[in-house]
């Protein structure tokens, strides 16, 4: 970046101050005594570009107006790479400031306020204060090298990006840090919680089972009531019944039996007539002969309708008889076979302990709310040990049913017996279900818990890992651009500290921390730092801070590029002063705009643009 022109209105002592014609190399002096302005110049350059200046930030910028005046301008134009700009910055007494860059080539505006300018400037300069001012903007001050790690450095070395990376991880690794701190804490609390609980994910499951089992006996307890009730409420009335449908049946049968007999003996009667008929007289009429013609011919006329009358009888009778059994007694028997059935299976039923439908588990559960007994129910073995005789004799009706009522009244009473230990069992399972299931929501949540923070921790753990990673990565390629950069401005600090120290010193090594070692002719050997002269020092820290600024440059692929030097001669004797002013412009091709600000320069001083600054005015056009 070279300097073309510089305009300031109503900035510090200046009224107005235009300086025109700027070589774009060569030796720019500045001089003037104290109070005279030298440092407003240097300012002006610094305010048009950063919009601040070595003594005021951008809060209080207002404090560069003139006295008595309500606003301050700087108009800059600026050469870098090849093209030129125009930078304008506005401030007034309120501290309200306005900025606006232009392309001049194409008459193109870039920016047109502060924040925009600030960002387009920094992309066509790659750099920010903070490094212009340790590197291409001395003022005042003891020439020192910046910190090693300082941001001006890095954008010197050009690893700024990889340390902002870098930067960004190590923030990263500091929160994810933190969030472990929070994490890990809750996640052993709530594992200690839970393992407090001592949750038996196998108990709820099982309490389950055994409620549906005794739900399951329950039903059929009830079926096996219900039906021994139906049953015993219509036995008397089915063994009726079918004591009628028996007589029925037996009556049908025997009518069938006597009209079959008397259908064969009419036909037989028939049959010997028509065919024997001799034989039929001598037998059935021997005294009668005579009358046997007549007997032939009612046999020949009225015997066939006697035999189908007979047919018809039968048929009948047999259909009643088979009509009787399937429509009567087959239905009653199946009901008195069932009674039969249900009876004998309910007996079985009730001698059934209760307690089997438990698990083990759940059955000790019972015993524990019992008061460590099991509940028991006394069978009546002498009542109901009538039922296996019973079953057999109500299957066919041979009992008139008062015999059984007793005992199925008691196998009843026996099974509703059961059926309230049940329910009473039933209520001590499900609230041990209904605990178990609040215990288990609540486990489910620490269990919810525990995979969140674990996730979490396992995120961030992760996150670190991959961020270190990262770190050591930018790290390895930072660690050449600082080899490179350290080897860079090594060389060339060495050629240019034999023009400011008349060959006297050459060879300088720089290490990490911008330590510094020169090497001596006279003892053939490199010393410390702290072993010359502080006019030397400050001839060696001047060509480093050259080199440095020729690095930056480098590092921005800028091929010309201004400094500014406020006073950097205070500490020169005379000597040391024209020895550095004379090769100043000679020592870099690419720091090739040297502007230099003293009260006075020894005589002869060659310079290319010289600005005087006279004292008392506030006036300087040149």
């Amino acid at each position: 970046m070279i300097i073309k022109s510089l305009t300031a209105e109503n900035f510090r002592k200046y009224k107005r101050l235009q300086i025109e014609n700027i070589p774009e190399k060569g030796l720019i002096t500045i001089s003037g005594e104290n109070e005279s302005g030298k440092t407003s110049i240097a300012d002006a350059l610094s305010y048009a570009l950063f919009g601040r200046t070595f003594l005021t930030s951008e809060k209080n910028a207002h404090k560069l107006i003139a006295w008595g005046e309500k606003n301050a301008s700087v108009i800059l134009n600026f050469i870098n790479k090849g093209k030129t700009y125009q930078l304008t910055r506005i401030v007034n007494t309120q501290g309200e400031v306005d900025a606006q860059l232009f392309y001049e080539e194409k008459a193109e505006l870039l920016a047109d306020t502060p924040d925009e300018t600030e960002t387009v400037l920094q992309e066509i300069l790659g750099y920010g204060y903070e490094t212009f001012s340790d590197s291409y903007y001395l003022v005042q001050r003891e020439l020192s090298t910046p910190h090693p790690n300082s941001d001006s450095i890095k954008d010197m070395v050009g690893i700024s990006v990889y340390s902002k990376i870098s930067n960004k991880m190590h923030r990263a690794n500091e929160v994810d840090d933190e969030e472990l701190a929070y994490l890990r804490p809750k996640y052993e609390q709530a594992y200690k919680d839970l393992q407090a609980m001592g949750i038996d994910d196998t108990w709820l499951p099982e309490l389950v089972e055994s409620r549906e089992a005794i739900e399951t006996d329950q039903d059929y307890k009830g079926q096996l009531v219900a039906q021994l009730r139906n049953s015993a409420d219509n036995y008397p009335a089915d063994r009726s019944n079918y004591l009628a449908a028996q007589r029925k049946h037996r009556s049908f049968s025997l009518l069938s039996d006597l009209l079959l007999a008397a259908l064969a003996v009419a036909l037989g009667l028939w049959a010997c007539i028509k065919y024997l008929p001799d034989q039929t007289q001598q037998w059935l009429m021997p005294y009668s002969l005579d009358k046997f013609p007549a007997v032939s011919e009612w046999s020949e006329l009225w015997m066939p309708l006697l035999a189908a009358t007979l047919a018809i009888g039968f048929f009948l009778s047999m259909l009643m008889t088979w009509r009787t059994e399937d429509r009567q007694i087959t239905p009653l028997k199946e009901k008195a076979q069932l009674y039969s059935e249900t009876l004998d299976e309910s007996y079985q039923h009730a001698k059934t302990d209760i307690n089997n439908v438990f698990t083990t588990r759940s059955l000790d559960l019972v015993k524990k709310a019992n008061g460590g007994v099991l509940p028991q129910i006394t069978i009546d073995h002498a009542e109901l040990a009538k039922i296996p005789t019973l079953k057999e004799e109500i299957s066919d009706f041979h009992t008139d049913g008062r015999d059984a009522e007793n005992t199925v009244d008691a196998l009843r009473s026996h099974i509703k017996e059961q059926q309230r230990h049940n329910d009473a069992n039933l209520s001590i399972i499900s609230g041990e279900i209904t605990s178990e299931m609040e215990r288990t929501a609540i486990a489910s949540e620490f269990r919810q818990k525990l995979a969140e923070f674990d996730a979490g921790i396992r995120h961030h753990t992760r996150n670190i890992k991959v961020q270190n990673t990262a770190i050591d990565l930018l790290r390895s390629a930072a660690k050449e651009f600082t080899d490179a950069f350290n080897n860079s401005i090594t060389k060339a600090s060495a050629n240019i500290l034999p023009f400011f120290t008349n060959n006297h010193y050459s060879n300088v090594k720089i290490d990490d921390d911008l330590n510094i070692a020169v090497f001596s002719k006279e003892k053939n050997d490199f010393m410390d730092f702290d072993e010359i002269s502080s006019g030397t020092q400050r001839q060696i820290m001047l060509a480093l801070r050259i080199a440095m600024s020729e690095e930056l440059a480098k590092t921005n692929d800028t091929d010309k590029q201004f400094i500014i030097l406020d006073e950097p001669f205070a500490f020169f004797d005379h000597q040391r002063t024209v020895a550095t002013l004379e090769k100043l412009p000679e020592v870099s091709d690419i720091i090739s705009q040297v502007w230099v600000a003293s009260q006075e320069f020894p005589e002869g001083t060659k310079a290319d643009k010289e600005v005087v600054c006279p004292a008392g005015e506030n006036l300087l056009i040149t």
